[in-house]
Parts: structure tokens; C-alpha cells; sequence
């Protein structure tokens, strides 16, 4: 098993590997968001890179390393930009032989509303690497799945999980600034958002991040309508945490107010921005 992954990995280049790894942090994307974020440069026109990744994942598929999920974003009429891909079993035990340890998943086919929510959880880490490529500011940390997750002690000692669709540090030329970034797709009833809520405040209150970074990071929610923003407002204005760890913004000013937040927000107007202030009765 060993010499074929070595003999494998010898067959593919470092973009090759970059895909997997990828695929391995935000577990499901599109052959286009693949097409952005690794074959956005080096060819005339949008179309000829989406040939040439999809070339590259067919190529990566028939040597068993990823797989199309059955069901197409948009539909048959959308062609191969519409595939779903994700790592196979034989792509996870390469990067596991790579870099050791890790966790197994057992890769099956999942629930519409699960590739749903994921798709639109990792097109926010693509559209935060697409800023960094343009210079305006710099992705140290991108993290999604599993490798966002925190896990502390609750308040009788039993550990507890916090699990934000993503965590990112934002850089700019002085400082830097810490994310936990959670995607709403306005479906979750508000008993599960409380209890949501909840474990960030415990999170808090429990130092663990202060303690390993001298700072918590900015919580911001992104969903669909003004309307969803404002409750997800009302049942954060219950906790009793400084007013600045959570933010709301509509996903149109998702990469505005990262930016804002990372070099001041005296560099890009804040269009579907809510803050902080107390919602409307």
C-alpha cells in the first residue's frame, strides 16, 4: 500500500497536491471554485481554464484520488462546472501518508442540505483566498470542517466542541485579525442557534483562545436577509459579551467587511453591514 501512494504522489504536481489538500480542508467543492482558486491565472479566457481543470480532475479521478458526488449544482445543462468533487478514500490515505495522523471519513453521499450549506461555507474561503491574490490583504490561516473546530472544558470539566463553518486569520501591514465565521442559511430554528450561542459565550468565558492568542476572535455571521441578520442580533444581544465579538453582514458584504476589519474601516464602504447596535423592536 505504502509504495503505491509513493508512487502516486510521484505522478502529481504541486497543484496537483494543492487540490487534495483543499478538497481535504473544505471536504466538498465545485469544479468552478477549483477552477478559481487554482486555475484563475495562466489562461485567456474563463472557460479555458475551466477546460484545463477540468482536464486535471478527470485526471485526478480515473487514479482514484477524488470523486464526483451523483447530483450537479444547477443542473445536467451546467456540464462538468457543475460537478461536486470531493476526496476519495485512496486521496485521504495519500495525505495521510503525507503528513501523518489525521482523521478518517468514511465517504458516502451526502444530504442535499449538507453539500448546500458546505458549498456555500467554502465559496467564502474562496472568495477570502481570491482577495489575497489581488494584494488587498493577506490569508495566514484559512481553516474549514474539523481543523476549524475548538475544543475546551465546559464549566463541570466535561469538554465541549465550538464547530464555526470556518476560522481565518486576516492580515494587513500592522496587525492581524482573528475569525470564526459561521454561514446562515436561515434554516436553523432558534432553539439550535441559542444553543449555538451559547457555546461561544462558554467558548469566552473559558479564556482558552485569549489564552494562546492574546485576543478572541471576531464572530461574524453571514446570511441571506436583512430580516435573518436582525434575530440573529436579538439573540446575541442576550449574551453578556463585549459588544465587538460578533458581527452580521449579507454575504454580498462578506469580503468588505473582512477588509474593513483587517486594515480599518476607514478603507472600504460597509454596504449590508449590521452591527452591533440594538435591533429594531
Amino acid at each position: 500500500m505504502m509504495r503505491r501512494l509513493s508512487e502516486l504522489k510521484d505522478k502529481l504536481s504541486d497543484r496537483d497536491l494543492a487540490i487534495l489538500h483543499d478538497l481535504e480542508n473544505f471536504r466538498l467543492l465545485t469544479t468552478r471554485q477549483i477552477q478559481r482558486l487554482h486555475f484563475a491565472d495562466g489562461h485567456r479566457t474563463t472557460s479555458a481554464g475551466t477546460r484545463a481543470c477540468t482536464r486535471v480532475l478527470s485526471r485526478l479521478a480515473d487514479l482514484g484520488l477524488i470523486a464526483h458526488l451523483t447530483r450537479r449544482i444547477g443542473g445536467v445543462r451546467q456540464g462538468s462546472a457543475a460537478m461536486t468533487w470531493q476526496l476519495a478514500a485512496t486521496g485521504e490515505r495519500l495525505l495521510r501518508a503525507i503528513h501523518g495522523g489525521g482523521h478518517r471519513r468514511r465517504f458516502t453521499e451526502p444530504t442535499t442540505t449538507f453539500v448546500a450549506h458546505t458549498l456555500e461555507a467554502a465559496e467564502l474561503g474562496v472568495r477570502l483566498r481570491e482577495t489575497q491574490r489581488t494584494g488587498q490583504i493577506e490569508v495566514t490561516e484559512l481553516h474549514a470542517e474539523r481543523r476549524a473546530w475548538q475544543r475546551f472544558l465546559g464549566a463541570h470539566g466535561a469538554p465541549v466542541w465550538l464547530r464555526p463553518d470556518l476560522r481565518a486569520v486576516t492580515a494587513g501591514d500592522d496587525f492581524e485579525h482573528h475569525w470564526f465565521i459561521e454561514l446562515d442559511r436561515a434554516t436553523e430554528h432558534t432553539p439550535h442557534l441559542d444553543r449555538k450561542l451559547d457555546t461561544y459565550a462558554a467558548y469566552y468565558r473559558s479564556g482558552a483562545y485569549q489564552a494562546a492568542h492574546d485576543l478572541f476572535p471576531t464572530v461574524l455571521w453571514v446570511a441571506p436577509t436583512t430580516d435573518r441578520l436582525r434575530q440573529l442580533t436579538r439573540l446575541t444581544s442576550r449574551l453578556t459579551l463585549p459588544t465587538d465579538v460578533f458581527r452580521y453582514c449579507l454575504p454580498d458584504a462578506f469580503i468588505d467587511i473582512v477588509t474593513a476589519e483587517t486594515l480599518g474601516p476607514q478603507t472600504v464602504p460597509l454596504p449590508g453591514v449590521v452591527t452591533t447596535d440594538p435591533p429594531h423592536p
